[in-house]
């Protein structure tokens, strides 16, 4: 029997309960952005586009706590598991790491290994802009950043370019599905020109509006 799939108030719960870091909890809600675009992008149902949010928003739970490659996600699909959550969530958030040797074949999980790299990349991308803002940005420019080693070097480009394959979206083009889906939360990104707000434990964040 298939474990029923939880809220995403549930997931925010679960998500601040082992990450303090608004870093981490602004990068949760913008790979939860970019997941729900690649659902709708991939025709899925209304269901389907919240259970690839939360995969979206609890990939990296656990790393605050567990950030080494033996820990992370290991520890957190534990968590999971123990907890009752889907096994396709759990082994979503495992496939989104290379380390773990959990192979991206369903569309969620090429869709994770997508968006996550990308999404925190187009983030730094925004951030450098004189206007600090996502607003403006290209999606040009953020495939020529990442020709520059230097520029956001704790991003593995091979994440960048495999997820897009995965994906069986041109680099460029994905890039552009990511930015748009940051627009409408910019601002609680800290990539909307303005230093963002505090993210509280509760109530749930806005979630992003449905195309």
């Amino acid at each position: 029997m298939t474990a029923p799939v939880p809220s995403r108030a549930a997931a925010w719960a679960l998500l601040c309960e082992h990450t303090a870091s608004q870093t981490l909890r602004r990068h949760a809600l913008a790979v939860e952005a970019s997941m729900r675009a690649l659902a709708h992008r991939a025709g899925v149902g209304p269901a389907e586009v919240e259970t690839w949010g939360l995969v979206g928003m609890l990939h990296d739970f656990d790393y605050e706590r567990f950030p080494t490659e033996a820990d992370h996600p290991a520890r957190g699909m534990e968590i999971l598991r123990a907890r009752g959550w889907p096994q396709e969530i759990v082994r979503a958030v495992g496939a989104h790491a290379f380390h773990t040797g959990i192979p991206a074949e369903s569309p969620m999980e090429r869709a994770i290994v997508a968006a996550d790299e990308l999404t925190g990349f187009v983030g730094a991308c925004a951030l450098v802009r004189p206007s600090r803002s996502v607003a403006d940005l290209p999606p040009e420019s953020v495939v020529k950043k990442m020709k520059d080693k230097a520029f956001a070097r704790s991003v593995d480009r091979s994440y960048l370019v495999t997820g897009a394959e995965l994906v069986g979206m041109p680099l460029v083009e994905l890039a552009a599905l990511v930015i748009a889906a940051q627009r409408p939360i910019a601002r609680a990104l800290g990539i909307g020109g303005e230093p963002a707000p505090d993210l509280p434990d509760e109530p749930v964040p806005p979630e992003p509006p449905e195309r």
